[in-house]
């Protein structure tokens, strides 16, 4: 039976770089490139790791600008909550979603 590492940041890094060659996008990250915070950035839930099947609390490592892959300066630690919410959009696309489904809330 095989064990999750205890740092959660190679299982990140080495899940990312599995990802990228799939994808086809670029990877150039170590996993002392990684941060994983206490809490999510995004949501404020604290991150929890290695509690079996991936929940609402881990941690997953979101590309920043998606076109741009798993690379130094493009990757940030955010609940996987935060990361499904998110999908593949950029900061633009999740700002006019937002600005839509505020204009509604007003109306």
């Amino acid at each position: 039976m095989k064990t999750r590492p205890s740092d959660p940041r190679r299982r990140l890094v080495t899940l990312a770089k599995y990802r990228a060659k799939k994808k086809g996008i670029p990877f150039g990250i170590t996993y002392e490139d990684v941060y994983v915070p206490r809490y999510c950035p995004v949501l404020g839930i604290p991150l929890r790791s290695g509690v079996g099947v991936a929940c609402d609390h881990s941690p997953t490592l979101d590309r920043i600008d998606p076109d741009k892959g798993y690379v130094r300066g493009n990757v940030v630690v955010i609940s996987n909550r935060a990361n499904r919410l998110k999908g593949d959009a950029g900061w633009r696309e999740l700002v006019r979603i937002a600005a839509f489904y505020q204009q509604l809330d007003s109306s």
